[in-house]
């Protein structure tokens, strides 16, 4: 079995759900990152075209941060789900655990207790390792944009400084 798959089998039932969360995040996180890198070189290459252009600047600019915005909302609302995902599979392993040592009394419950708490630490990680490198990428786009922006004021201003010229 494959470490993935025996990952998936040892948190329980919500790992598939974390799994196909994760697999979504991330094909929209590294699509942002993509997007803002092409956006950069579009900038870049129209840049002698924007001089004199305030008002197209202005528009690029706005467009850069809304994008930014729709984009960021929806893979913050994934990030946020993950380590409560994480944190279902933990109550739920736990709910299992205990029913398993109730119903034993005293055969085998070390071993029953042992195995539950194995199911809802690997749900929990889980969810946590899905969360935190996706924030880590969101921060990148954020500063991203950001320089977006500034390069934008920057061209704005000599666009301005030209037509006062």
């Amino acid at each position: 079995m494959s470490a993935l798959g025996e990952l998936v089998a040892r948190g329980g039932w919500v790992m598939p759900v974390i799994v196909a969360l994760s697999v979504v995040l991330y094909w929209r996180c590294f699509g942002l990152l993509l997007g803002l890198g092409r956006e950069r070189r579009r900038i870049a290459r129209a840049a002698p075209r924007l001089a004199g252009r305030a008002d197209l600047v202005e528009r690029l600019q706005h467009e850069a941060q809304a994008s930014f915005r729709r984009q960021r909302a929806a893979v913050g609302a994934m990030i946020a789900a993950a380590p409560l995902l994480g944190l279902l599979g933990t109550v739920s392993g736990m709910e299992k655990t205990f029913e398993g040592l109730s119903a034993r009394a005293g055969e085998k419950s070390m071993e029953s207790l042992a195995g539950g708490i194995s199911e809802v630490l690997v749900a929990t990680e889980s969810g946590l390792a899905v969360a935190i490198p996706a924030m880590v990428l969101v921060y990148f786009a954020h500063r991203e944009v950001h320089r977006q922006v500034e390069l934008l004021n920057r061209l704005g201003s000599a666009a301005a400084g030209g037509r006062a010229a």
